[in-house]
């Protein structure tokens, strides 16, 4: 099935803003210009519309983007760009790695943005995503080496702790909410933690022979099926496959991710698309039966490409 897949970039060195081409049996099409917009660096597609963390009206915040490429709003609040964003119903949430703050916002009816809260956790803090959980948002802290737990309207309720190094980043729930898998950057573990208790039951590293402290993982993504995870670690330019069997994870490939930075990746019919920053491109690779990663299908340039969505 053909669908079209979004890209996030960093603009001022050939970027111009989200680009988009369409992806069907793992062929990647010329991509084209959809919004010209500064710095969207990471954007989240629900019900058609695209909201961006980017650089607007003189200062950073968000826009909001229709499929079509038609900017419908835009509110800025910060000074510099978040690193993430994530929607949970009609409510926006962004992180801000520098600043070590969360920001809140809503999409009204009409498609317009009100602008409502931000929380600073501390000054850099390195927050560098936002997770839903029941009634719960979760910010993982970089250099906190903390995941802190807050209600819908960011007031803080726990923490989960990791040790002095770890640098957690980006995570996944799975499908039932019981289990989050959460990957640090400066360590290069995987980690599952229980929900309904915030405990770490296990971790393992997820690089070659079991090195740890290389730095630089990215992007986690769960397969459909739940019985593989996936990893990229960029200073090492590769994505590692995790197989899960009752939660308990086990490093069974590591590959090349066919280009050089591979800021953030994603799954769609049986592939993986690869966003290489450095080497300004997307690279799909098909998904072997086993779940690891297999041939290289298709590969466009994509100028410094850090973010991909599709619907």
């Amino acid at each position: 099935m053909k669908k079209k897949i979004y890209a996030g970039t960093y603009t001022g060195t050939g970027s111009e803003g989200i680009y988009t081409f369409s992806f069907e049996d793992g062929i990647l099409s010329d991509p084209a210009l959809l919004c010209k917009i500064d710095n969207p660096k990471y954007i989240n597609l629900t019900d058609g519309v695209i909201a961006a963390a980017a650089d607007v009206r003189g200062g950073s915040g968000i826009a909001l983007v229709s499929r079509e490429g038609e900017i419908l709003d835009t509110i800025s609040y910060e000074r510099r760009t978040s690193c993430y964003i994530g929607r949970n119903g009609n409510r926006l949430y962004t992180a801000n790695y520098h600043d070590g703050t969360v920001s809140m916002a809503e999409i009204r009816e009409d498609n317009t943005l009100k602008f409502i809260r931000t929380e600073l956790i501390r000054e850099g803090a390195g927050c560098h995503q936002v997770l839903f959980h029941e009634d719960k948002v979760l910010v993982p802290c970089l250099f906190l080496d903390r995941v802190i737990i807050f209600d819908a309207d960011l007031n803080r309720l726990a923490s989960i702790h990791f040790n002095h190094g770890t640098g957690p980043r980006h995570g996944i729930f799975s499908k039932d909410g019981s289990y989050l898998y959460l990957a640090s950057e400066l360590s290069n573990e995987l980690f599952v933690i229980r929900t309904d208790t915030w405990e770490i039951t296990d971790s393992i590293s997820i690089l070659p022979n079991g090195e740890k402290n290389r730095r630089d993982t990215a992007a986690i993504r769960l397969s459909d099926d739940e019985k593989h995870l996936y990893v990229s670690t960029r200073t090492m330019d590769i994505i590692s496959v995790v197989a899960l069997e009752d939660h308990k994870p086990a490093l069974i490939q590591t590959v090349s991710c066919g280009g050089r930075h591979p800021r953030d990746f994603t799954l769609c019919e049986g592939y993986l698309l690869s966003a290489n920053r450095f080497t300004n491109d997307v690279v799909s690779f098909k998904l072997n039966e086993d779940g690891t990663v297999g041939e290289k299908v298709s590969s466009v340039s994509v100028p410094e490409a850090v973010s991909l969505a599709f619907e």
